[in-house]
C-alpha cells in the first residue's frame, strides 16, 4: 500500500467517524435539538400532522413540506416562557385525547375532514381544556408565522429585488392614474 492509498483510506475513515454521531440519533428523540421543550419523535410527527392540517398542500407546498413543525418547536423552545412550554406539551397530549373521544382514533389516523373539524372546534369559548386552547393558539400562530417567513414564500411568492426598478423621469403620468 502506498502513501496515497493510506491517506485516502484515512480520510474515508475520518469522514465516516464524523458522520456517525448524527446517524446514531437516539430512537424517540426529535430531529432537532431542543433545550427546554420535552418532545419525543412521536409528538414531533403529531405536530407535523397538525401543521399540515392548518396549512395543507395545494398548488403551494404545505406545512409538512416546508417543515413548519420544526419552526414551531424551535420558536416555542427559544421564545416562550416555561409556563407556555408546559401548556404546549400538555395541550399536545390533550389534543390526542380529544381526538380519541371525538372520532375514536388518534389524531394522526383521522381523516382530513375529522382533523379539520376537531381543530375548528377549539375556540376560546369552547369547553376544551385551557392547555389545549393555549396549545392550538400557539401552534396556529407559529405555523402561520413560519409560512410567512419560509424560504418558499420569500423567494417564490414575494421575491425581493436587491436593486429596485430604475427611475424613469419620462414615464407618462396618465399611466399612473394622474394628470399633469
Amino acid at each position: 500500500m502506498n502513501r496515497r492509498e493510506a491517506i485516502q483510506n484515512m480520510l474515508i475513515l475520518l469522514g465516516g467517524a464524523a458522520i456517525l454521531p448524527s446517524s446514531l440519533r437516539a430512537a424517540g428523540q426529535p430531529s432537532i435539538r431542543l433545550k427546554h421543550l420535552e418532545i419525543d419523535h412521536d409528538q414531533e410527527l403529531l405536530l407535523a400532522e397538525i401543521a399540515e392540517t392548518i396549512l395543507p398542500a395545494s398548488d403551494t407546498p404545505g406545512a409538512k413540506e416546508l417543515s413548519l413543525h420544526l419552526f414551531v418547536m424551535k420558536m416555542v423552545d427559544d421564545c416562550h416562557s416555561q409556563e407556555d412550554q408546559a401548556a404546549f406539551v400538555e395541550g399536545l397530549s390533550q389534543l390526542n385525547t380529544a381526538a380519541q373521544t371525538t372520532f375514536e382514533t388518534a389524531f394522526a389516523d383521522g381523516t382530513d375532514q375529522q382533523r379539520l373539524e376537531l381543530l375548528q372546534s377549539i375556540t376560546p369559548k369552547s369547553e376544551h381544556p385551557e392547555a389545549l386552547k393555549a396549545f392550538y393558539k400557539l401552534m396556529k400562530q407559529r405555523t402561520i408565522q413560519g409560512y410567512k417567513v419560509s424560504e418558499y414564500v420569500m423567494t417564490e411568492l414575494l421575491p425581493h429585488k436587491m436593486i429596485p426598478d430604475p427611475y424613469d423621469g419620462f414615464y407618462p403620468s396618465a399611466k399612473l392614474g394622474g394628470e399633469i
